[in-house]
């Protein structure tokens, strides 16, 4: 059991992942390789999902890892030198500054006492045995052209729309929106659109559907309105006409 990828995705998929849900499997993330490259990181709570193409890592299989408050606050933590990566081996979790690490050791044993100053953090971590729900389904679904529409009105919840924020660690603020079918919201992000997530809307019933509150065409300064003409306006006397000599 051997997993590695890039430490900056950990608090991502720990803002995705579900709370203490009694879909024990939803409280962890997934981890397989990628067809051709590296591996494909996916966390969901049921209301949102993200998914994440690791180019530079690495998993002999497949696996749903479990997210322990303790791995992501040294994840999030600062250190000298930065840590690079995760590297799960055989229920062990290491964050290190080690890039490479798969060439470099394969257990916390083999290292010497040098190469130990380069291991920030370290825990025990056992896959969960259940099988994780299939995100790819749900893209393929929403993501076909036919299924891009547009809505006249959806509804959000704006907890979930916060969570976009936590994908930005290469500092770039924006995102390509796509609205699916059923209006699921598909935002795509990253320097090499390697970040995709989806939120799923919220019910609205007739009555949330209706246009906002008229006051809103009052808002801000208004112009003021000319006053109609006079009716009665007075008109200069005509001058008046010679009389013929």
């Amino acid at each position: 059991m051997k997993t590695k990828f890039n430490i900056e995705y950990l608090p991502m998929l720990a803002a995705f992942a579900a709370k203490q849900d009694v879909r024990y499997y939803l409280n962890g993330f997934h981890v397989k390789p990628h067809p051709e490259k590296g591996v494909i990181l996916t966390a969901t709570d049921g209301h949102c999902l993200v998914t994440i193409h690791d180019e530079d890592g690495f998993s002999d299989g497949e696996y749903i890892y479990p997210i322990s408050k303790e791995l992501v606050k040294a994840a999030n933590k600062k250190h000298l030198p930065s840590i690079q990566n995760i590297f799960i081996n055989d229920g062990v979790a290491m964050l290190t500054s080690i890039y490479d690490i798969l060439d470099t050791f394969t257990t916390f044993e083999a290292l010497d006492t040098q190469e130990r100053k380069f291991i920030t953090h370290i825990e025990f971590i056992n896959p969960i045995d259940a099988r994780y729900p299939n995100a790819g389904k749900l893209f393929k679904s929403r993501l076909s052209d036919e299924n891009l529409k547009p809505a006249s009105t959806i509804g959000m919840n704006v907890n979930l729309l916060s969570r976009l924020s936590k994908l930005n660690y290469c500092k770039i603020n924006g995102a390509v929106l796509h609205l699916a079918e059923k209006n699921s919201l598909i935002a795509v992000m990253g320097l090499k659109k390697e970040i995709v997530a989806m939120i799923m809307p919220m019910t609205l019933d007739e009555s949330e559907r209706a246009h906002p509150a008229d006051f809103v065409n009052f808002a801000g300064h208004q112009p003021v309105e000319q006053a109609p003409e006079s009716a009665t306006q007075t008109t200069s006397p005509e001058p008046e006409q010679s009389s013929a000599a």
